[in-house]
């Protein structure tokens, strides 16, 4: 924590009251306007921005007075964090032959562990690329009424939800698709799994 001089302490402090107090009013009206039923429409949102904007005021003042630069005195690491990222891919199937696959009696789990099966182990899709280390993957099934297209995208509120779920699924298996450093270690996991 740094220290600073009495004036401009005293500054500081005055800065954070003030700032808190606003942070006061403006929550009151936010609350009025929740009791009275008006939290809605631009007024509701306008009230609703500037709340977050006292919070943020509010914070800011208090980090100034009280000299929050803890992050200074973290030691820095001598090694970057590894670059990384995340390529999702989806794919939709539609049941075609209805029979045989009530016939096969294994349902969508079994269905799904068929597609595992077809990939040999390797990420689905398997993404070879030199540079790139293929880490662990997540496997979301769904059951929906029609595919997702591109176009869902641009005619949705908040695009990255449809990367989750679109709102007219029912989410049905999350899946762990482990990389494994070595067969060994793959074929122990699958021995693990089995025992389940």
């Amino acid at each position: 924590m740094t220290t600073m001089n009495t004036d401009a302490a005293s500054l500081a402090r005055s800065a954070a009251v003030d700032a808190g107090e606003d942070l006061l009013a403006r929550l009151r009206t936010h609350i009025d306007e929740v009791a009275g039923g008006s939290d809605a429409g631009e007024v509701s949102e306008e009230t609703d921005s500037a709340l977050w904007d006292a919070v943020a005021a509010y914070g800011d003042a208090l980090d100034v007075l009280y000299g929050d630069d803890d992050d200074d005195d973290e030691p820095d690491d001598d090694e970057p964090d590894d670059l990384t990222f995340t390529v999702r891919t989806r794919y939709d199937y539609t049941v075609v032959d209805e029979k045989a696959f009530l016939a096969a009696g294994t349902g969508l789990g079994g269905a799904v562990h068929a597609l595992l099966e077809r990939a040999g182990g390797k990420p689905i899709p398997a993404l070879e690329v030199a540079s790139l280390e293929t880490g662990s993957g997540l496997i979301t099934v769904h059951l929906n009424r029609e595919p997702l297209t591109s176009d869902d995208f641009s005619d949705a509120d908040e695009s990255t939800d449809l990367l989750l779920v679109d709102p007219d699924e029912s989410l049905q298996f999350v899946l762990d698709e482990p990389v494994y450093g070595s067969r060994a270690e793959a074929e122990a996991a699958a021995r693990r799994h089995s025992g389940d």
